[in-house]
């Protein structure tokens, strides 16, 4: 058939399908023995961020993505009592109250303005919002509050013996309009800074209004108008001529695709409910959307997922999708079984009879129909003795037409095949009988030749050659190559596959059946369903795994979806459409394509049971108790992401909350005690928001958590380090998903583990190896400053030691001396030498003991010895002592008796017997500022470097050179020794000064 016809059908078809059978929306009711406090709905209000406010009669609730939170007086809420809501301007919502005034919420608390700030009368009964202006509308008269200043003023209202009740607002070419119950319809206009009301028109019992374009439709006691604004604004009142209705509209609702609905309530009678204006008529709605009320008073719309929200007075709010993604079409009191198409007509097997659809009528077949096919067949026959072998399913032909079952309804060309438990019919598009078989399978299909294919679960499989003759191939029960407990089939293009839910997948070959299992071909031997899906296969076994496998010259398992995957444990049905796999469940649809995954259940309208599918066109249609189903799939698959925005809500630290004057954009900083962390967030408002699932991460390198389902995230006895935390949604609704930052936050660290703690610890433990240094470094000056002493003292001890030395040959040769003038009795002489002698041995004892004396001292010294000395050679050594100008004698010091071996040498080796005027010269020059330069000079026989006489074997010279090393000099510098034989010697000696 060609494709054009084909598509034409179907649409005649499904016209027929939207006329036949009605669509009933899919909707939810709220009432007080769930979510609501109270079942009296008095205003609704969908806001600015699309969530819903309901006002009861027993507090205001708001729902937010299918959260409720309920606001009571304890809240600050003026009263529970909640007649009307408003949304300003400044995203303010304003509540009126029957009793106690309004209530104004910014998002964190209340403002309550009453009579006291100069409300007109504390029983609110309308709220209008208009620039920065909200006209409140009381039971006696009509307030304009500034939604900035809060000033409230109030018009005087006209004299009268009844109450100026004021029951709605309106608005045109700027101008706002009140309807007052009895006194008509009044302009508030601001004239000098004052407001006033102006008498517009003079009309009893209007109730509501809306205004369309130059419309209006008002509602009036019994019926409601629609006239244009300008008549309805005249100050005469015209005849009505459209009246309509027969009950009291209370409140409108236009939605974007131009329909009115309307909320009724006849207060003395049961006119009311929820009704559609359509073409002038106010059609009833009840059905439809499944609300029985008869009592509606409030109506809100969302425009952004067409939503209908019904308040009413006894049975709580309602929940209406107007343009849901699923449609139902109700067939009372029906069970759809399951679906089959021809080239002309659709089948809809129902549980007591068979519809085919067909571009002219419908025509339904019933059971008595079937059984009397049954019966006259039978009269016309005679039924064959069933052979031996075959154990195969005896039909009850006492049956009666009541207790008919339907297995399954199938299309092979251009007929419908019923299976029964009374047989098998198959029947033409015009629903007649094309041929009754005695059968009794529970699945049957066909080869790509037509041949039918009756299985058995336990008795082999039979297929007919000759339906006529009832001419057949039987396929034993025990060939591993029968199928057996066959449990589905699927005739596609030149195969025919059957499914076992024991031994896997056979296909039929053109004659015989190959067992995947038995030929080690595919060892997957639970299966339950099979669709092909474009060039391939999707089987599911009894576990709720699916395998996409392709089956061509070679058999591949593409894919394993796990059941983990897959919303539900049980699989019902496998369809698919263009590459798409439809998964039907116990607990809704699954779609998969391309790796994106969408589900659908109940709260978009598609309720369980699921007792069958079929692909029509570009939609699927499924089977359920009392109706059936239509999804377009390709417009599903077309939804864009809903989620477009992430809002933090609270943020407890440590179970405490933080203040609300945290900022989202700041950093939080948190001690390392305050670890803690629950963050509430939300998303944009969303038409499912139970298919929304959630994921975080703590940073942008770590992977992401597993989804929950909470709005909410929990983080205990974190680590410190810097935070930022992501929020990936995830929107089963759609198979796509969201990511956002939600928070940044740090927890810093606790002191001793900052770099500032560890710095000052390095400082201290510097500081302290420091000190320890600093304290062993004192220790040990004072150490060395003590061994120092202890040295010094005993090599001034033996230096004294040194000092108080005196050569004995000196002294035997002075005592000698002594002798012999005595001997000689040369008592002056002896007298005077013993006199320099003593001299000399108290000044040795006195320099003795000191380090240093002053240059005077050490000269007086010299000059005693040397008279001892020369007085022993009879004073024939001639003496020059030359001391330089600038030398101050009694300033210097100089180490004590340094000079004195030196000059001791001079007159134990320079001078022997015969030398011809021996001289000895001493001079003291200052050779810079810090050095002082004694020589030593005699013209003596001096000495060579070779002769045991030299001046460096001198014991005397060495205790010299020792006390200068002591004393820190360096010796070789310090004392220089020039002599040649027979020339005479000269030494030199510098001293610090």
């Amino acid at each position: 058939m060609p494709s054009y016809k084909t598509t034409s059908l179907f649409f005649l078809i499904l016209i027929w399908l939207n006329l036949a059978f009605s669509q009933n929306y899919p909707g939810r009711n709220y009432t007080a023995a769930n979510e609501l406090p109270n079942n009296t709905v008095r205003s609704l209000l969908v806001d600015s961020n699309n969530i819903l406010w309901i006002g009861t009669d027993n507090g205001i609730v708001k729902k937010e993505n299918d959260v409720f939170n309920y606001f009571f007086e304890e809240d600050g809420l003026a009263l529970n009592s909640c007649w009307a809501i408003a949304e300003d301007s400044n995203q303010k919502l304003w509540f009126g109250s029957y009793g106690k005034g309004l209530s104004i919420y910014d998002g964190t608390g209340f403002k309550i303005i009453s009579r006291e700030e100069g409300l007109v009368h504390n029983e609110v009964t309308k709220l209008y919002s208009s620039g920065d202006k909200v006209f409140v509308g009381t039971s006696d008269g009509v307030s304009v509050i500034d939604i900035n200043t809060f000033k409230v003023s109030s018009p005087e209202i006209p004299e009268g013996d009844e109450l100026f009740r004021i029951l709605d607002f309106f608005e045109y070419k700027a101008q706002v309009y009140a309807i007052v119950y009895n006194y008509g319809v009044f302009e508030i206009r601001e004239e000098n800074d004052q407001i006033k009301l102006n008498r517009i028109k003079d009309h009893k019992n209007l109730y509501s209004v809306l205004k369309r374009n130059d419309s209006i439709y008002s509602s009036h006691k019994g019926f409601y108008a629609k006239t244009t604004i300008e008549d309805f604004l005249r100050k005469k009142d015209p005849c009505i001529p459209n009246k309509s209705g027969q009950s009291i509209i209370w409140d409108f609702a236009e939605t974007r695709k131009n329909k009115i609905f309307a909320a009724a309530w006849g207060i003395y009678d049961n006119s009311g409910g929820i009704y559609e204006i359509v073409n002038g008529e106010l059609i009833s709605r009840a059905a439809d959307f499944n609300i029985p009320s008869n009592e509606v008073i409030s109506l809100a719309y969302d425009n952004r997922f067409e939503k209908l929200y019904v308040g009413s007075r006894d049975s709580g709010m309602y929940e209406v999708s107007l343009d849901p993604q699923i449609k139902f079409h109700k067939i009372e009191g029906q069970k759809v079984l399951g679906f089959a198409r021809t080239d002309h007509t659709n089948g809809i097997l129902l549980d007591n009879s068979i519809l085919i659809e067909n571009a002219k009528r419908p025509i339904s077949i019933s059971l008595a129909q079937l059984k009397k096919w049954q019966q006259d067949y039978l009269k016309r026959n005679k039924l064959p003795e069933p052979r031996s072998e075959i154990d195969f399913y005896e039909l009850d032909f006492s049956i009666e037409a009541k207790n008919i079952d339907f297995y399954d309804i199938k299309a092979n060309r251009n007929n419908y095949w019923l299976n029964t438990n009374i047989g098998i019919f198959a029947i033409n598009d015009s629903g007649n009988l094309v041929r009754y078989l005695p059968l009794h399978s529970e699945e049957i299909n066909f080869t790509t030749k037509g041949e039918l294919v009756e299985t058995h679960p336990y008795g082999g499989v039979r297929v007919y050659k000759d339906l006529d003759d009832f001419e057949y191939i039987y396929f034993r029960k025990d060939s591993t190559s029968t199928p057996t407990l066959v449990v589905n089939s699927l005739l596609n293009r030149d195969k025919t596959y059957l499914l076992s839910v024991f031994s896997g997948l056979y296909r039929w070959n053109g004659n015989k059946f190959i067992s995947y299992v038995a030929e080690d071909i595919w060892k997957e031997n639970k299966l339950r369903h099979i669709t092909p899906i474009d060039d391939k296969l999707a089987i599911s076994n009894e576990f709720g795994d699916v395998f996409i496998v392709k089956d061509d010259e070679k058999f591949e398992v593409l894919q394993k979806i796990p059941r983990a995957d897959i919303e539900g444990n049980t699989i019902s049905f496998l369809k698919s459409i263009h590459g798409i796999l439809l998964i039907g469940t116990e607990k809704g649809l699954t779609i998969i394509k391309d790796g994106r995954q969408i589900f659908m259940n109940a709260e978009q309208g598609l309720q369980q049971p699921l007792f069958s599918a079929e692909i029509q066109g570009e939609n699927l249609i499924i089977g359920s108790a009392d109706g059936f189903y239509f999804i377009d799939i390709a417009k599903v698959i077309a939804s864009n992401t809903l989620i477009n925005d992430l809002r933090l809500k609270e943020i407890f630290i440590n179970n405490n909350q933080l203040p609300k004057q945290y900022k989202k954009d700041g950093v939080l900083s948190l001690p390392y005690n305050e670890n803690t962390v629950l963050l509430n967030f939300s998303t944009n408002a969303h038409p499912y928001p139970n298919k929304l699932s959630y994921q975080y991460r703590l940073n942008k390198e770590e992977d992401w958590s597993l989804p929950s389902e909470k709005p909410e995230i929990f983080l205990p006895f974190l680590p410190s380090r810097n935070y930022e935390i992501d929020v990936k949604v995830l929107d089963n609704s759609t198979g796509l998903n969201y990511t956002g930052s939600l928070i940044q936050f740090s927890i810093l660290p606790p002191y001793w583990k900052t770099w500032w703690f560890s710095l000052l610890l390095v400082i201290i433990l510097l500081s302290g190896i420091t000190l320890i240094y600093q304290h062993q470094i004192r220790q040990t000056k004072k150490f060395e400053a003590q061994k120092r002493l202890i040295q010094k003292r005993f090599e001034e001890t033996k230096m004294e030691a040194l000092l108080a030395q005196m050569n004995p040959h000196f002294i035997f040769n002075a005592m000698n001396s002594i002798q012999n003038y005595i001997m000689d009795s040369d008592i002056d002489n002896a007298t005077m030498f013993l006199g320099d002698f003593a001299k000399l041995i108290r000044l040795n004892l006195d320099h003795c003991t000191k380090p240093t004396i002053l240059l005077i001292q050490e000269i007086e010294y010299l000059q005693s010895y040397i008279r001892v000395e020369n007085t022993r050679f009879n004073n024939k050594i001639k003496v020059l002592m030359e001391i330089d100008p600038e030398i101050d004698t009694y300033e210097i010091e100089i180490p004590t008796m340094i000079l004195q071996t030196f000059v001791e040498n001079v007159f134990v080796h320079a001078f022997p017997n015969g030398l011809e005027n021996p001289t000895l010269k001493v001079s003291f020059n200052l050779e810079d500022q810090n050095t002082l330069l004694c020589k030593i000079c005699d013209n003596g026989i001096g000495f060579s470097s070779e002769s045991k006489n030299s001046l460096h074997s001198s014991k005397g010279v060495s205790l010299v050179k020792e006390r200068l090393a002591i004393l820190g000099y360096n010796v070789a510098e310090a004392i220089q020794v020039r002599s040649e034989k027979n020339k005479g010697t000269s030494v030199n000696i510098r001293l610090k000064i």
